[in-house]
């Protein structure tokens, strides 16, 4: 907590400073957005396919959180 994020990565590149990245979430950070709700775009793909394959997880690696107890 009050540290900045260090050593992002994408896979297995850093990410550049100037370079603008799409992400997903569940709901906008930004006013006066338009769309589609994403719960709709999903269950749209899923309604779509027959079987949906296990996908192989993304899972963050975290430096420096040894001793923080809110990553237990």
């Amino acid at each position: 907590m009050g540290s900045r994020i260090s050593e992002m990565r994408l896979k297995g590149k850093p990410l550049e400073a100037g370079r603008l990245y799409k992400v997903a979430g569940w709901a906008s950070v930004a006013d006066g957005i338009s769309g589609e709700p994403v719960w709709d775009v999903v269950a749209r793909y899923l309604r779509d396919r027959r079987t949906i394959p296990p996908l192989a997880l993304n899972v963050p690696r975290l430096l420096n959180v040894a001793r923080n107890p809110g990553m237990a």
